[in-house]
């Protein structure tokens, strides 16, 4: 789904996507905070999965720094 959108907005946008996620995201071994269910489902459902499918987006997709992508498309940035 992930890998969808990106090339989505790749090849039919021409444009770079932006991907961000928490440091949470990606730890199934946080320690576990008392919260309402909607919020533990959201924080916890599938966090071991996590690593594995960063790695194959990291294999298979190209990541630059900020800086680099916006030098590439003529953008100043401090």
């Amino acid at each position: 789904m992930i890998r969808s959108g990106i090339a989505s907005i790749n090849i039919e946008e021409q444009q770079p996507a932006v991907v961000y996620f928490h440091p949470w995201e990606i730890d199934p071994d946080q320690p576990r905070i008392q919260a309402g269910m909607k919020s533990r489902f959201r924080h916890y459902l599938n966090l071991r999965g996590t690593e594995k499918k960063l790695m194959y987006l990291f294999g298979n997709l190209s990541f630059a720094p900020m800086k680099e992508v916006f030098s590439q498309l003529g953008v100043a940035c401090a």
